[in-house]
């Protein structure tokens, strides 16, 4: 192995960090009024795909999608506990996560019923 093998790594990542740098954008840049048009422009869209607000979602430890504010994705969810003491459960990588979702949807086999 060469004396200069640390050397070229440490060039290699300071090359690899300065091109995603370049990539990232910054958000800043639109200002917020245009991202919160954004964002509203979004949460009206899932409501017209047949989401709903979080308050509606079933309390019977049924389990729906969900989806959480700044998530990607919608995951399995339930509330567990009495209303309003209880608190919603996402079920993600075999295990439970403490949530504040915004949004639910019945689990597609249900939408069919």
């Amino acid at each position: 192995m060469s004396d200069n093998f640390d050397d070229d790594v440490d060039i290699n990542l300071q090359r690899m960090w300065a091109e995603a740098a370049k990539k990232q954008k910054d958000w800043r840049d639109a200002g917020e009024t245009v991202l919160l048009q954004r964002m509203h422009d979004a949460y009206a869209g899932l409501k017209a795909c047949g989401w709903r607000e979080i308050i509606y979602c079933p309390k019977d430890g049924t389990v729906f999608l969900a989806i959480c504010a700044g998530s990607t994705g919608a995951f399995p969810c339930s509330y567990k506990g009495t209303w309003p003491h209880g608190s919603w459960w996402i079920e993600d990588a075999g295990d439970l996560w403490p949530s504040y979702p915004i949004l639910w949807k019945a689990m597609p086999q249900e939408q069919s019923k």
